[in-house]
């Protein structure tokens, strides 16, 4: 017999599996239910962990969304749900991005033993009455390969638990809001701009991107030539392996030299410090690990980048970029000829520097900045 829960709410009373419980919980069923955008596998409460303190009522859930190669798979991701009462248009809802956390398994936010920085921001608002939706993305968490940076795949991630949690909780409502953080911030930018054609039953009302990684074809280019050891050969190894899972012409045995491919395997074993501080990939020189005659395969990666890039694309809700002065990982000048780049391409953007903020302080910094701007948003949606 299948476990259900019973999500009741003043509409509707849904009954939806269990599923297993563990790390069983994040293996999908061989054969998904009925595949469709959004559609919930199974979900569960759970109030430990990565759970936000503040919400009503936390789930852990897999859901379906199309892969990077256009196969529905399952991917895991949360939903916290405010205490009290609903608004008369349901619950407004935020899909948070995250930042880059790696490729293994144990690294998605759902499996933290407690919520990091990013979702103690979080927490505090959904204690200010909104829904938050988190994935994990398609890779982490759940088995494969994470499309990193593939701005399509990872925007419909984030749109399609927006889905999926109105399904989980019907008082939730067609109002709704992106927000990210490092690559996350990239990945709110891509749902900015496409995450309304996406999901055309919602209403996406604004984005809003702290520190927003971009030119990633820069920092290929660099690696590529380098001959100092760095953390940031890392990072092109998630490149390589995924941007390989959404173009057949990026072959890694094609671009990485033959007794550096086996070392992919790091990617799926280790989280995101420790690939970038304690491992093979932080201490090898790059300009050793790319094969020579790779240039084709090479070239198809850069195209790739450049394609995916954030700054190109069109945007049309009101958009808040966000950075800190003192961030050594993404520059707010960087940053800033982002926003301006927007601004003269027709996105309607604000963009700000905060002092002293670093990479991660600048979530706690801006929030009394977020907050009012992503009130006002929800505030015009009803308007309307």
């Amino acid at each position: 017999m299948v476990a259900s829960i019973v999500l009741a709410v003043t509409t509707a009373a849904l009954s939806i599996s269990l599923g297993p419980s563990g790390d069983a919980f994040y293996t999908p069923p061989r054969a998904l239910p009925s595949p469709s955008e959004g559609s919930v596998v199974w979900a569960q409460p759970f109030d430990s962990g990565s759970a936000l303190p503040s919400a009503a009522k936390n789930y852990r859930m897999l859901y379906q969304t199309l892969s990077s190669n256009g196969v529905f798979v399952a991917i895991s991701g949360t939903l916290a749900i405010p205490k009290g009462a609903p608004p008369p248009r349901g619950w407004p809802l935020i899909s948070w991005a995250h930042a880059t956390v790696g490729n293994a398994p144990q690294c998605a936010p759902s499996r933290r033993p407690t919520p990091n920085v990013e979702q103690q921001m979080l927490d505090e608002l959904v204690r200010r009455g909104y829904a938050i939706a988190q994935t994990d993305y398609e890779g982490n968490g759940t088995p494969g390969i994470h499309p990193y940076m593939v701005a399509g795949t990872l925007a419909r991630d984030v749109t399609d638990i927006v889905t999926a949690s109105r399904e989980l909780d019907p008082q939730i409502g067609r109002d709704w809001i992106v927000m990210g953080h490092s690559e996350g911030g990239s990945v709110a930018l891509a749902t900015a701009a496409l995450g309304q054609q996406l999901a055309p039953n919602l209403n996406l009302v604004g984005g809003v991107a702290y520190a927003p990684v971009v030119n990633a074809e820069g920092t290929l280019a660099y690696e590529v030539h380098s001959d100092s050891p760095s953390g940031a050969l890392a990072i092109v190894g998630l490149l390589i392996e995924g941007f390989a899972t959404a173009d057949p012409r990026v072959v890694p045995s094609q671009i990485l030299e033959p007794n550096f491919l086996p070392l992919l395997g790091e990617l799926q074993q280790h989280c995101i410090d420790d690939l970038m501080d304690h491992s093979v990939w932080s201490s090898t020189a790059p300009a050793t690990v790319f094969r020579p005659e790779g240039e084709a395969a090479i070239e198809a990666l850069y195209a790739d980048l450049r394609q995916n890039d954030v700054v190109y694309f069109s945007i049309s809700v009101p958009t808040f970029i966000l950075n800190g002065v003192s961030d050594i990982m993404v520059s707010s000048e960087r940053t800033m000829a982002v926003a301006d780049h927007l601004r003269r391409n027709g996105t309607p953007v604000t963009f700000k520097a905060y002092l002293g903020a670093t990479h991660a302080s600048v979530l706690a910094a801006s929030l009394n900045d977020v907050a009012p701007w992503i009130a006002l948003r929800f505030a015009d949606a009803g308007a309307r």
